[in-house]
């Protein structure tokens, strides 16, 4: 056990936190315009190196990037790969006695099916993101307006993305440092939410202390390197955060970049709605917002303004 490990054992500091993690690779947004110039930064790197890219919001900038399983667990432990099996096998299996539909084409393997009990409110080790990186902005601005929200970009090689519904787990024999993607749509699996949103799925097992990771620790006032225990409570898929600088060519994916975005959100809510047509930011062809992230009944019951008056007490007619 490192001297570090010891002292945080021993109640002597402070473990470190996403939040942390972030400081030293911050892009901070400070207004529509800058945003779109990153995405297309980014975008241009992605092309340049043939290099996939996926996206993704979250509400508040110090949240961990973290799978609802990983955050479920979290609480009680330190998730390590062989409890996530175990929990995995057992969703998988009582998946199967209760949902009848799992038992037909395309759910018969356990990547379909976890991908599909996700979608209905089932933690997974399945980490959700996009294409449209306007979609992980509208994520990033959906509510949460006391507070500034992130958005990540993962580059990852052409062939990490998973061809086909595999049979098995084959994300239990990668690297510690490999991620792969997966796109349900593309095996028959299109959920409205899904498609609305361009979602497709990261997948791999927790990480390791490798790559080299550091952060800031404040209890001995110097850069320190991450332990696993710390990796795993920040993220649950194993990336790198690139510099705040310019992106190397040489960096080996899969990296990420995080992009905080501390702008009014109402203003960006507006924006990717189309609620200002003179001065629109974001892609002028598309209208993004809790109506078309959300086409179901699912959407309707949570975000119907005439419902949620009713809900209320008040009668909107």
């Amino acid at each position: 056990m490192s001297p570090v490990s010891r002292h945080l054992q021993k109640g002597g500091g402070v473990p470190i936190v996403a939040s942390d993690y972030y400081k030293a690779h911050d892009r901070i947004i400070t207004s529509l315009t800058e945003l779109r110039v990153h995405i297309d930064s980014i975008d241009a790197y992605a092309a340049r190196r043939n290099l996939s890219v996926f996206w993704r919001g979250q509400l508040d900038h110090r949240w961990g990037l973290t799978s609802s399983l990983v955050r479920r667990l979290s609480v009680a432990t330190v998730p390590d790969d062989s409890l996530l099996n175990r929990i995995e096998d057992r969703i998988v299996a009582d998946a199967g006695d209760w949902v009848s539909v799992l038992g037909n084409e395309p759910y018969r393997g356990p990547l379909a099916q976890l991908a599909y009990v996700q979608h209905h409110g089932v933690p997974t080790r399945l980490l959700d993101f996009t294409r449209n990186p306007w979609v992980a902005v509208f994520f990033a601005v959906e509510t949460g307006d006391d507070f500034d929200g992130r958005i990540f970009a993962i580059f990852v090689e052409r062939d990490a993305l998973i061809g086909g519904a595999p049979e098995g787990y084959p994300w239990r024999t990668y690297r510690t440092n490999e991620i792969k993607i997966w796109d349900p749509a593309a095996n028959g699996i299109e959920f409205p939410r899904l498609v609305a949103q361009s979602g497709v799925l990261a997948v791999g097992r927790l990480p390791s202390t490798q790559p080299h990771r550091t952060a800031w620790d404040s209890e001995i006032n110097s850069d320190r390197a991450l332990l696993a225990e710390e990796v795993r409570r920040i993220m649950s898929i194993p990336i790198k955060l690139t510099s705040t600088g310019p992106i190397s060519d040489r960096a080996v994916p899969p990296i990420a970049v995080t992009l905080r975005i501390h702008i009014d959100k109402e203003s960006v809510r507006k924006d990717l709605a189309g609620g200002r047509p003179r001065r629109r930011i974001s892609p002028p062809t598309s209208v993004i917002s809790h109506k078309t992230m959300y086409p179901d009944v699912q959407g309707l019951t949570s975000h119907s303004q005439f419902l949620q008056g009713l809900e209320r007490g008040l009668l909107l007619v």
